[in-house]
């Protein structure tokens, strides 16, 4: 499955999945266990292993590269008697980030949409850092949230938690975004993504539109990988994504969602 999974990681996932969903439940305890170890290191973009963004001097508990006086001395207020730990430097620091991934679970979406959402999972797991933090909803007349932000869990266990995800019926995209800004109004990281997966079409409830402008009230951005579909699916997912303040990426094939990962995460 490794290698399969190597040299075609499209064909891979999808064999995965029906792996994971197979008759036999040894087989599928045996699927869903692995895969978030066989899709992760699949997941990573050589050379690129944690999200960008601009790193700034500030007060850092080691690593640092000059004492930081004024904090120290706060620290000395707080403790008389101050330890090796106590001593608070002066170092680069790169933001921290909270991202939860919106999934379209709904009827219209299955197969190749499905796998693209664990692929899109899996390299999030890969390159966010130990202080950031992600969040996994997925929608379809209702949402529902497989992880929450700050959940203890290891960010690969949400794979499994897709892999068993069920579609819905009718498409209530407006739902979904507002439950993934839920979890994001939790976030105490500086930066904030909501990246939704999905189609862009919609058959119930309100404007997705109107939903992603909540984005900008909290300081964040939202981004859509926009799944192949019907013929205004594309300007649909656009509107959305600028509705949000954030991007949009036409993926063809599950795998692209790797590279339109690691490109968001270095915005």
């Amino acid at each position: 499955m490794a290698d399969m999974l190597a040299g075609d990681t499209d064909g891979g996932v999808s064999i995965l999945v029906d792996l994971a969903r197979a008759t036999d439940e040894n087989l599928r305890k045996r699927a869903r266990a692995l895969a978030a170890s066989l899709l992760v290191p699949v997941a990573r973009t050589p050379g690129v292993s944690r999200p960008g963004g601009s790193a700034r001097i500030g007060t850092v508990r080691s690593g640092g590269v000059d004492l930081d006086i004024d904090a120290t001395i706060e620290k000395l207020v707080e403790t008389p008697a101050l330890g090796p730990e106590d001593l608070q430097w002066r170092g680069w620091r790169r933001p921290s980030r909270a991202v939860v991934l919106v999934v379209d679970a709904s009827g219209s979406v299955s197969g190749e949409p499905l796998a693209t959402a664990i692929i899109a999972a899996a390299a999030l797991a890969a390159r966010l850092a130990p202080s950031d933090e992600l969040g996994v909803v997925a929608f379809w007349s209702k949402a529902l949230v497989l992880r929450h932000l700050g959940e203890p869990t290891p960010p690969a266990s949400v794979i499994e938690r897709l892999l068993v995800l069920r579609t819905g019926d009718t498409t209530d995209m407006a739902t979904g975004i507002r439950a993934g800004f839920a979890e994001l109004a939790t976030a105490s990281a500086a930066r904030k993504d909501v990246i939704v997966v999905t189609d862009g079409l919609a058959n119930e409830g309100d404007d997705p539109c109107d939903a992603a402008r909540a984005a900008i009230a909290l300081g964040g951005r939202l981004h859509v990988l926009a799944l192949p579909g019907e013929e205004d699916s594309e300007e649909a997912c656009k509107r959305i994504a600028d509705a949000g303040g954030g991007t949009m990426a036409q993926l063809l094939r599950p795998s692209d969602a790797v590279s339109a990962i690691t490109s968001i995460l270095a915005s």
